[in-house]
């Protein structure tokens, strides 16, 4: 949604690092959250074949990222990940946590981000709903 805003190759892959985590936190990539990084990487014009860098840390990955516009596209974009596949899982909360802690959210600006992508998944399903005619 916001990800065609990262300019830098780095950013992007960064971005795709903490893609690959989010989706495997829970030791299984269901077909959404394959789905969901396909598209990520058509945002991103990622058109390349990418190897994630296995065994990195979460704070490895974004302990550079230093743009508040780019870390609140990390925070957004990853809780719409998280929450592509219906099931926001221990594992994801954890990994929404530290990315939380890294970036310096308060718990208030957490809850703005959550609820905003809550609404973004309940107006994608009203429209799922609008164009199938099942009202």
């Amino acid at each position: 949604m916001f990800l065609h805003f990262l300019q830098s190759k780095t950013d992007k892959e960064a971005f795709l690092d903490v893609a690959h985590l989010v989706a495997e936190a829970d030791g299984c990539v269901n077909r959404k959250e394959q789905g969901f990084i396909s598209g990520i990487m058509a945002e991103l014009d990622w058109r390349e074949p990418y190897a994630v860098k296995k065994d990195r840390q979460l704070a490895d990955i974004v302990g550079s990222l230093d743009n508040e516009q780019v870390k609140n596209i990390f925070f957004a974009e990853v809780l719409l990940l998280m929450f592509a596949d219906g099931d926001y899982n221990d594992e994801e909360k954890l990994v929404v946590g530290e990315l939380k802690q890294l970036f310096g959210y308060s718990d208030e600006e957490y809850a703005t981000f959550r609820e905003w992508v809550i609404r973004m998944d309940q107006l994608k399903i009203e429209g799922v709903k609008l164009i199938l005619g099942s009202r």
